[in-house]
C-alpha cells in the first residue's frame, strides 16, 4: 500500500478537476484490490459512487499489468488500449484523463528495465493517439516521487524516466527529470501563493492546457485564463485593464504565450499587450530555435527581457520565472 500521502493528494486533485470538467477519468493502480486503500481514495473523490455508476470514473486493477511487465509482456496494456477505444466510441466528449502507477511501482521496487518498458509504451501510444485523431484528447499522469529519484540507486536510473518524456511538472518547484505533456512528477506541494496574481495562458494543445490548469491550481493560483486562442487571451486581459480603469500598476499579471497559436500569431498578441502594458513581461513557449523567437520579440520593442522556454521544458523552470516575477513585484 502506498504511503506517500502528498502524492495521493495530487492524484485526487487531478481526478476531481477532470471530473468537474466532465472528462472521463480512469484511475489505474496496482493497489485497488486493497479495500482500505480504495476506500481511502474513494472518500476523497467527489461524488465517487455517482461517477462510478455513470462511468465518468473507471477504476482499473493494474496488478496483472505489473506482473506481466515483470516478464516483459505488455499484452494487458494492449488490451487496455482497445478497451479505451471502445469506451470513447459512444462518448460525446472525447477527452480522457488516465492516472496510472504501474511504472512508478516498478521503479520503486527497482525493476528499472521494466519501468522503462512501460513508460515507453505510454509515450509511444500517447503520440499515436495524438496523431491519429484530433478529436480524442488523452492526458496521462504517472506520478513519481521526486524525493525518491534523488536517492541511490534510483538516481542512477532516473534517466530511464526522462528519456521517454518531454516535460516535467514538479508541484514543489524542485528540479526532477524530464517528463511528457502527459505525465506529472509529484512531490509535497509548497504552501499556496498568497499574493494576488492573474495568469493568462494561450496554449494550442488541449492536454497541455489541462496540465497547466492542474499544476497552477495545485500551486495555489486561482485567477487563471487558460485558452487556445490568442484573441481570447488578449480580450480577457483588456477587460481586466478596463475594469481597473487602465491603471496597469494596480494588478499583477503573468502572460504565457505559445508560438504556435492558430488564430493570431503570438508575437502580435504580445505586441498588443506591451503597447497597453509596456512593463509586462511575457513568457514564450516554443518548439522553435530560441534565437528565431528572440528576433521576433526584439521587434516588439518591449522594455522587458522576456523569457523563452523551449519545449520540452521543466515546469520547475516555469515556476522559478513566476516566482521571480512575484519577487520583483514585492520589491
Amino acid at each position: 500500500m502506498l504511503t506517500n500521502s502528498s502524492r495521493e493528494l495530487a492524484t485526487i486533485n487531478c481526478i476531481n478537476l477532470a471530473l468537474e470538467n466532465k472528462q472521463l477519468c480512469i484511475y489505474a493502480s496496482v493497489n485497488v484490490l486493497d479495500t482500505l486503500y480504495l476506500s481511502h481514495i474513494a472518500s476523497q473523490i467527489k461524488d465517487y459512487e455517482e461517477n462510478i455508476n455513470k462511468r465518468n470514473l473507471i477504476i482499473v486493477n493494474l496488478k496483472p499489468f505489473y506482473d506481466s511487465a515483470l516478464a516483459d509482456d505488455l499484452t494487458p496494456f494492449e488490451e487496455f488500449k482497445l478497451q479505451l477505444q471502445k469506451e470513447l466510441k459512444d462518448r460525446d466528449d472525447k477527452a480522457i484523463l488516465i492516472v496510472a502507477d504501474c511504472a512508478d511501482n516498478l521503479f520503486r521496487n527497482k525493476h528499472f528495465d521494466q519501468c522503462e518498458l512501460v513508460e515507453k509504451w505510454w509515450q509511444d501510444n500517447y503520440m499515436e493517439w495524438r496523431q491519429r485523431s484530433e478529436q480524442i484528447h488523452f492526458t496521462v499522469i504517472c506520478p513519481h516521487s521526486g524525493s525518491l529519484l534523488s536517492k541511490h540507486p534510483f538516481d542512477k536510473h532516473k534517466h530511464q524516466i526522462s528519456h521517454n518524456h518531454t516535460m516535467t511538472i514538479d508541484t514543489a518547484g524542485r528540479t526532477v527529470p524530464g517528463y511528457i505533456t502527459a505525465k506529472q512528477a509529484i512531490e509535497p506541494t509548497t504552501s499556496p501563493l498568497e499574493i494576488p496574481i492573474q495568469i493568462f495562458v494561450a496554449e494550442p494543445e488541449r492536454d497541455l492546457r489541462q496540465i497547466y490548469s492542474i499544476w497552477l491550481r495545485s500551486m495555489g493560483f486561482k485567477s487563471l485564463v487558460i485558452t487556445d486562442s490568442g484573441k481570447k487571451c488578449l480580450d480577457e486581459l483588456l477587460n481586466i485593464m478596463k475594469t481597473n480603469n487602465n491603471k496597469t500598476d494596480e494588478f499583477d499579471v503573468i502572460v504565457i504565450l505559445d508560438t504556435h497559436l492558430k488564430d493570431i500569431p503570438s508575437i502580435e498578441v504580445a505586441r498588443e499587450i506591451v503597447t497597453r502594458r509596456p512593463n509586462q513581461q511575457i513568457i514564450f513557449t516554443t518548439t522553435m530555435p530560441p534565437e528565431n523567437v528572440r528576433q521576433d520579440i526584439n521587434s516588439i520593442g518591449t522594455k522587458n527581457n522576456n523569457e523563452i522556454l523551449v519545449k520540452p521544458f521543466r515546469f520547475s523552470r516555469l515556476l522559478s520565472l513566476i516566482g521571480s516575477r512575484i519577487n520583483n513585484q514585492q520589491d
